[in-house]
């Protein structure tokens, strides 16, 4: 793992390696950003690169012994402490009953065990590093544990904490942290790159990019054919509405609303639909669009669009999964939802 390996993210990285080059590594830093855009790659080329045997100006070599046993999490010098929950190689050492119970939170004896890890002297590199992976899910004691050792770091280490809320951390972590905030990737530039790693053509690539939100790591998963298909089985739903009778509308929401997280999904992209359609009305750039597969139909009601009912039926998407997060009966929100759309 090498800067060279981290896509976009040109500030953080640069900052990183003027540090290095001139020996002037903070202490503690905090990484913050969006979850999957880089954050943890870019904390594990850090360490390798202080402890590469023939670190250059670009960081890492990325071939010598050490920043291989960094790249595969065996480096002695490099601890990384995260929810027993997110520990894949910790999962695979459980029953499913034991790994169903892992925790979502970092406990205090995992933050002291790393403590006493980083007291050490290093063992082959030049620096301990310590690199706290969702340190939002440090619970009250554990942080309030893990602000002694900010406060007198030992000399030969690094701590890097890695977050997408940062807010979460009390504010005397986050002051004693050198801050970095990783923005999310630009769509073009996700695009690419999943043409590159995942042989997507140019529109699944450019759909995908989208629904990513700047997360390289979620784009990377995406099941992109799923994510087209929900789309059109909604806008089939939709547009079935019409020509229902008002019991066959409230028997589909009966059948929806038993379906909580498959709602939130239709609801999701009821908003994202509408936020296409407007978009479009305004620029009349297809390429701005998330979902590109509804431009057919979106082309075809060009004439009867009206602003006044896109944006009433964007209120009542939003009404409804707001009402949904206040526990109103998700039957009683379907059928209101599905009656007002069929009979709009």
């Amino acid at each position: 793992m090498t800067f060279s390996s981290i896509i976009g993210h040109d500030r953080p990285v640069s900052i990183l390696k003027r540090a290095i080059q001139n020996d002037a590594v903070a202490h503690a830093y905090l990484f913050s950003g969006e979850q999957g855009i880089g954050k943890r790659l870019t904390a594990y080329a850090f360490a390798a690169a202080l402890n590469c045997q023939a670190a250059g100006p670009a960081g890492g070599c990325g071939v010598c012994s050490s920043c291989r046993k960094a790249a595969s999490s065996t480096h002695p010098d490099v601890r990384v402490v995260m929810p027993e929950s997110h520990d894949e190689q910790h999962l695979a050492t459980l029953s499913s009953k034991e790994a169903a119970k892992a925790s979502d939170e970092i406990k205090i004896d995992q933050i002291r065990r790393a403590q006493e890890s980083i007291s050490l002297k290093p063992s082959e590199g030049q620096k301990k590093v310590l690199i706290v992976d969702s340190a939002e899910t440090m619970n009250d004691a554990a942080q309030n544990a893990f602000l002694k050792t900010l406060e007198e770091p030992p000399g030969d280490s690094l701590i890097i904490l890695i977050t997408a809320m940062p807010q979460s951390l009390l504010p005397t972590i986050r002051s004693r942290c050198q801050e970095l905030k990783f923005q999310p990737l630009p769509r073009p530039v996700l695009a690419e790159v999943l043409r590159e790693k995942r042989g997507l053509d140019a529109g699944d690539a450019w759909f995908a990019a989208a629904l990513s939100r700047g997360s390289l790591g979620r784009a990377l998963d995406m099941d992109v054919q799923k994510e087209k298909t929900d789309r059109e089985q909604f806008l089939a739903l939709w547009e079935g509405l019409g020509g229902m009778r008002n019991d066959e509308i409230l028997a589909l929401a009966d059948g929806v609303a038993k379906d909580r997280e498959g709602f939130d999904r239709i609801l999701d992209i009821g908003i994202e639909w509408l936020r296409d359609r407007l978009v479009y009305q305004e620029t009349g750039d297809e390429r701005l669009l998330v979902f590109a597969g509804g431009i057919d139909r979106i082309r075809s009601e060009q004439d009867r669009f009206s602003l006044h009912k896109a944006l009433g039926d964007m209120a009542l998407f939003i009404l409804s999964r707001d009402l949904l997060e206040r526990r109103i009966s998700a039957q009683l929100v379907a059928e209101n939802l599905f009656l007002k759309l069929g009979r709009a």
